[in-house]
């Protein structure tokens, strides 16, 4: 069968590798049918990622069709369209036994620590799998993951219809947060660098947009009056300066959601936090939001479409990763199309 192989960094091709067989008999095999490329296959390609070990099967955000289930398999069946959790986890350590399978002592995800879905089937455990009803596309199957990441971090940061967001980035995953919190009746700020990705913020449904190489966040407050402070802020980008800048917008009890594996240390004023007593929490892949995003998703709540802005048959990954490479700003969702048989 056909995969998707980064042999080593800035190397990817399609490649033929054997056949995809039943792991265990509480295994279901997928034929795989679309994927979505992700911020971590892209840091796989360029070499920037800690945790790969090359060659490598890419791919976390991907769905498909039930070809064959095992004997101990109870819930799905031949033909369920699924999308797949892409986190494996001990069960034993502290994290899990606390139900938090997401920070998993020893946790591998799928596509970064072992081989993930880009290729043409896989064996997935069915606790891993998630029905989804056969009339979504698979282009939007297989963007239940990235959705479960905004669903995961607005969880984090105890959204409420009452809320002013503040989103620090247009990307996929800031865009992701931003239908999410729209679906929850916030009012919704995001803020780039660049004028098209705030374009398109605005026209899937931001309130506000911030271009922060010309407007500060305080500036921007002051400028309106109806916006007294932000409630709930997420930072999608991870640069040092971007919590420091929220910190002082922030009004008293909110809430800051960090999203980014950030390395270099930030001047964070501790007295921001202490006197408006602030939360300040992490937000990881995702932990039991499956369910709840492909329910989201079956009743319209919002539409993961409006974030695709490119799809490649899976044959053609060169061309759309050297779409992502160069030109960054037309693009938001790329999808790989893997339902050509080679």
């Amino acid at each position: 069968m056909k995969a998707i192989l980064i042999k080593e960094p800035h190397k990817i091709e399609v490649t033929d590798i054997e056949m995809e067989q039943l792991k265990s008999e509480k295994d279901v095999l997928i034929k795989v049918k679309a994927g979505g490329i992700c911020g971590s296959d892209m840091h796989g390609y360029h070499g920037t990622s800690p945790f790969i070990n090359y060659p490598v099967v890419p791919g976390h955000e991907f769905a498909g069709l039930v070809t064959k289930v095992g004997e101990a398999v109870k819930n799905i069946k031949v033909g369920d369209h699924v999308s797949v959790d892409p986190v494996i986890s001990c069960g034993e350590c502290y994290a899990c036994k606390s139900g938090r399978y997401n920070v998993c002592s020893d946790l591998k995800v799928r596509g970064v620590h072992v081989d993930g879905g880009f290729k043409e089937y896989v064996s997935i455990p069915e606790k891993a799998c998630y029905k989804i009803n056969e009339n979504i596309p698979w282009e939007v199957a297989c963007l239940v993951e990235p959705f479960t990441i905004a669903s995961q971090s607005l969880s984090r940061g105890g959204i409420n219809k009452n809320d002013i967001v503040f989103i620090a980035g247009a990307g996929a995953i800031g865009l992701t947060i931003l239908l999410t919190a729209k679906s929850e009746g916030a009012t919704v700020i995001i803020s780039d660098i660049s004028d098209a990705k705030l374009e398109r913020a605005k026209a899937i449904g931001a309130d506000y947009t911030i271009n922060s190489l010309n407007t500060s966040l305080e500036a921007f407050i002051e400028a309106h009056e109806a916006i007294e402070g932000i409630t709930l802020a997420l930072d999608a980008v991870g640069h040092p300066s971007i919590i420091e800048s929220i910190l002082p917008s922030m009004l008293p009890t909110g809430r800051v959601v960090l999203l980014g594996f950030l390395k270099a240390p930030s001047n964070l004023i501790q007295m921001e936090v202490t006197k408006k007593e602030l939360d300040i929490k992490g937000s990881r892949l995702s932990c039991n939001k499956f369910s709840v995003v492909v329910d989201c998703i079956e009743q319209g709540l919002f539409n993961p479409k409006k974030i695709i802005s490119h799809t490649f048959d899976y044959t053609k990954v060169e061309e759309a990763i050297d779409l992502l490479v160069n030109r960054p700003d037309e693009c938001c969702k790329v999808i790989l199309n893997f339902e050509t048989e080679v």
